[in-house]
């Protein structure tokens, strides 16, 4: 999602101001992307409940669990039950997605539903997405390519990012990184409530997760300015925090040899579990991308046959359009 997507401390250094990013400012976690020249320098190490073959597919969704997890399920419900916190809307697999970035310790991963509930209200989450507009929408992907695509062969929607094409001194001229963090929001919310139950559909069976791209085409230091910087850092801590356990894997192409400086930066920001789920790989990437995406469904500039009509960027193409988007929100159902 934009990042891509979640990622952002340091606000006033990064001109981030405004009730939104003041309630952004508490503490938080991180998000992943990043590595080096040729095949993969950052492999996702071996994990029973992580990968399984599965392209990072989570297993613990869809085996069984361990009697122990089990029962760390049972007491977190009870808990946030007894306490009112617990939504209405959420699932038991939403609150395995907080026991899984805890470790099914049942404390900490209350303590981090609860952050996050609180978080929601403050900034006003559940409404984002009818609430919140963003007429610079179009502008703004053109500076700052970001878009869903299709579904992986899990049936995983796709989201891809080309970093190397970011102009930030244009984008400030037609947006501010404190409407980029709400857009931010806004996005996570479209895809939980509406591409993410698309896919589900299609699928057949549950789809909570996504695979993402990052092309790091023409990417240079001068892409990691102080102000990206606190960007990035302030979007992944939000998705890690309060959006955890979506990212399903995330791939990482044409990093060039620099790139490992980049990395030196961004990694000290990404906990454990999200360092397993990311590979970086340079310009030969095409088959590794393959494994994952079928070829109609990745675009052709990334090694795949698609071409879409305007330009994959551009077609917002998935299951998604299957289903009628929310006239209150469709500017985002549409570039």
């Amino acid at each position: 999602m934009l990042f891509g997507y979640k990622m952002y401390s340091k606000l006033r250094d990064a001109h981030l101001v405004g009730k939104f990013t003041s309630a952004l400012s508490r503490p938080v976690l991180d998000l992943g992307h990043c590595g080096s020249r040729g095949e993969s320098s950052v492999k996702p190490e071996e994990d029973s409940e992580e990968e399984n073959g599965m392209g990072g597919a989570s297993a613990a969704y869809v085996e069984d669990r361990t009697p122990a997890q089990e029962e760390a399920l049972r007491k977190l419900k009870v808990m946030l039950k007894e306490s009112g916190l617990m939504r209405s809307k959420d699932t038991e697999l939403d609150l395995l997605r907080f026991l899984r970035a805890r470790s099914f310790d049942v404390g900490k991963a209350r303590s981090m539903y609860e952050t996050m509930v609180e978080w929601r209200q403050e900034i006003g989450a559940d409404t984002m997405k009818e609430t919140f507009h963003f007429p610079e929408r179009k502008r703004v992907k053109e500076l700052y390519p970001h878009f869903h695509h299709k579904t992986d062969k899990f049936g995983r929607p796709v989201y891809i990012e080309k970093l190397g094409q970011l102009q930030l001194e244009e984008l400030l001229k037609v947006t501010t990184l404190d409407r980029m963090l709400q857009y931010h929001v806004k996005e996570w919310e479209i895809l939980i409530d509406w591409k993410f139950p698309a896919c589900s559909r299609k699928a057949g069976r549950t789809i909570n997760q996504s695979l993402t791209i990052l092309d790091l085409k023409g990417v240079t230091m001068k892409h990691m300015s102080k102000q990206v910087r606190h960007f990035i850092q302030k979007v992944s801590k939000m998705d890690q925090d309060y959006y955890p356990e979506y990212l399903g894997k995330m791939v990482i192409v044409n990093s060039p040899t620099t790139f490992k400086a980049i990395w030196s930066v961004i990694k000290p920001w990404l906990d454990k579990r999200t360092q397993k789920k990311i590979e970086v790989h340079g310009s030969n990437y095409a088959h590794k991308l393959l494994e994952l995406v079928d070829a109609e469904n990745l675009p052709e500039f990334l090694g795949g046959s698609c071409k879409c009509h305007g330009g994959c960027e551009n077609s917002d193409a998935g299951p998604w359009n299957d289903i009628p988007a929310n006239t209150t929100f469709n500017e985002t159902a549409k570039p």
